[in-house]
């Protein structure tokens, strides 16, 4: 394949596909995590129009791999060359796409604090050496900021279109109001329609998308279209699929104001750019073009996109807490919180001091009183471990296997008991065994079973086909505090098998003896869900050379959040052989009392390994 050329920025964002471009640096997020297993760098890079916004005429790249070493460690004011850098289109922009599977080359030249020195050049993934013309190219870039930086030397040139914070207060007051023609209007007063303009409090920003950024803004009253957020007092698990809690009512240190007092707005370019640089959390912000619309999941947000006209104009202006249209909001602030508690600037802050405050309780026992023992052997649940979402609510153990739901009574002082219900469950154990002892047995083979088995006309073969199936056993246990020290954990068989095994693996079942691929994969997921336990085993089996039966006291495993099924099976309890019932189907026969002639048992449903 022949090699490509070198294009400027402006040929690359006219076309589509693989090429070689050199540029400068005049934007960069961090690298973040992607809901894979890769991290993404992102940037964008600029060959000319220094002197407009940094989203303007350049083209943004976006960076894939699983290791942070082979991530183009990019900064400000770099110029960076990348080889055979896939152009695609991205929300209506060219956008440069380096995948996980793409070897996209990179070099990136660097300007010495000393000017006698010569800049540094770095390559990668893997080092490579630049041809001449790039070499070139890239220096010719780099000159250009050594008398005035690209990232700075447009500066004056924005100030006229992005108001800095200093200049807002006074320009707000005799542009905001009269130019735009639009009603200041209340978050309680919002609903989707015309543009209108909203005054409230920042309570948080999220910043880690480049294209936009969301912001949580108050103005202390409350509408009932918008989301009911409560506070943050349980550590309640996530569903899956809910990786962002936009389902959730609770928001993770959620500084306040609780309730339905927050609406959710997604600031477009070049809003987005300004609000990263200039606002912080606590700030009042008036946002001067503003849509409210209906919210994906239900509700009301609101939207402030990028002016057709004004392309450059920033519609969204900080405030002064002294400013006379902050007056009323100021005052609905300060009720709020003389009514609900001091607030906190810092979310994170105010976590630990509810931990603090909450160690302190605990700390202060009554005189002779023992403390409660907590589970074992963290405070944390396994957030690897995800339950579909249903609307089961907790319970404990103990709960599930006293039965209390079994006794029933009906008029007439007629008490009975149920041998089991086909119920379902929501709670958080901890494994502690499992069966067989062996990975290796954790498949089976069993007959396949097939669609005509009913069907007269089409007897079974005597060579039925057969298919492998999980089939395993975990002992588990409950994670509630214990009364004493001498009381003894609650503990349930829970069965997983077919399906259901499928879905909490992940994996397809196979002879574990003949594919030690598959064998390793489940090892691997499994060592998620019960930790060094299966190590522990293994290690004791070693020493003392036998497999009789033993768990370990302490183990790494992770409490985690589990859907359970009850049901029940007929008993396998020895027979009375005097009992004459014993030739009529589901009747009792064993000798067990409160038997009914049925097992009660318990299996793993709508549970998720997340590797």
């Amino acid at each position: 394949m022949a090699s490509l050329e070198l294009v400027d920025i402006t040929t690359a964002c006219s076309r589509r596909g693989y090429l070689n471009t050199v540029g400068v640096v005049v934007d960069v997020l961090p690298p973040c995590r992607t809901k894979g297993s890769s991290v993404c760098v992102t940037f964008t890079l600029k060959d000319c129009h220094f002197d407009q916004p940094s989203w303007y005429g350049g083209l943004k790249v976006k960076y894939f791999n699983d290791s942070m070493d082979a991530l183009p460690n990019a900064q400000l004011n770099d110029v960076v060359l990348l080889r055979k850098i896939r152009i695609n289109m991205f929300n209506d922009k060219p956008t440069g796409v380096a995948s996980q599977h793409d070897l996209v080359q990179w070099a990136i030249f660097r300007s010495e604090p000393d000017p006698s020195s010569s800049p540094s050049i770095t390559t990668g993934p893997v080092p490579f050496p630049l041809k001449s013309l790039e070499k070139q190219a890239a220096l010719m870039l780099l000159d250009k900021t050594a008398t005035g930086t690209p990232a700075t030397m447009g500066q004056p040139a924005r100030q006229e279109a992005v108001p800095q914070p200093s200049q807002v207060v006074q320009a707000s007051m005799t542009t905001a109001n009269k130019k735009s023609g639009l009603p200041l209007e209340l978050i309680q007063d919002v609903q989707p329609g015309p543009f209108v303009q909203i005054l409230g409090q920042v309570v948080k920003t999220k910043t880690y998308d480049s294209e936009k950024c969301i912001m949580y803004l108050t103005d202390y009253t409350s509408n009932g279209s918008l989301m009911d957020i409560k506070k943050d007092d349980e550590d309640e698990m996530g569903t899956e699929g809910d990786t962002y809690d936009y389902l959730s009512r609770r928001m993770k240190n959620w500084p306040g104001p609780w309730g339905k007092m927050t609406i959710q707005v997604t600031l477009w370019e070049p809003h987005a750019t300004f609000a990263r640089t200039h606002v912080k959390d606590g700030q009042l912000v008036l946002l001067t073009y503003t849509r409210i619309k209906h919210g994906y999941n239900g509700g009301i947000e609101a939207a402030v996109h990028q002016d057709k006209q004004f392309s450059n104009k920033i519609h969204l202006q900080i405030i002064s807490n002294d400013d006379h249209r902050a007056r009323d909001l100021m005052e609905r602030r300060k009720e709020y919180w003389r009514i609900h508690g001091k607030p906190s600037d810092d979310p994170k802050k105010a976590s630990r001091k509810n931990k603090n405050e909450q160690k302190k309780k605990e700390e202060k026992i009554e005189e002779g009183q023992k403390p409660l023992s907590l589970p074992a052997p963290g405070k944390n649940t396994n957030k690897h471990i995800k339950t579909r979402s249903y609307e089961v609510p907790p319970r404990s153990i103990d709960y599930i296997l006293s039965g209390a739901s079994h006794i029933n009574s009906i008029p007439g002082g007629i008490t009975y008991q149920l041998p089991f219900q086909n119920v379902c469950y929501r709670t958080t154990v901890r494994v502690v065994d499992f069966f067989p002892p062996k990975l290796e047995d954790f498949a089976v083979q069993v007959p396949m079973e097939s669609i005509l088995a009913g069907d007269d006309n089409h007897a079974p073969t005597s060579t039925p086909r057969m298919e492998w199936e999980w089939r395993f056993c975990l002992l588990v246990e409950g994670t509630e505090p214990l009364r004493s020290k001498n009381e003894v954990r609650a503990q349930m068989k829970l069965f997983v098998t077919g399906a259901e095994a499928v879905h909490l693996l992940s994996l397809d079942p196979t002879n574990l003896r003949l594919h030690s691929t598959r064998l390793g994969e489940l090892r691997e997921k499994l060592f998620i869900l019960w930790g060094d336990l299966e190590e522990l085993k293994q290690q004791h089996a070693t020493i003392t050379g036998t497999e009789e039966y033993w768990a370990p006291a302490k183990t790494s495993s992770l409490p985690f959040m589990c859907c359970i099924k009850e049901y029940g099976v007929p008993c396998t309890h020895p027979l009375d052989p005097d009992d004459m019932a014993l030739d009529e189907p589901g009747t009792p026969g064993c000798t067990i009392p409160d038997c009914f002639g049925w097992e009660r048992r318990f299996t793993m449903f709508g549970t998720t390994i997340h590797s």
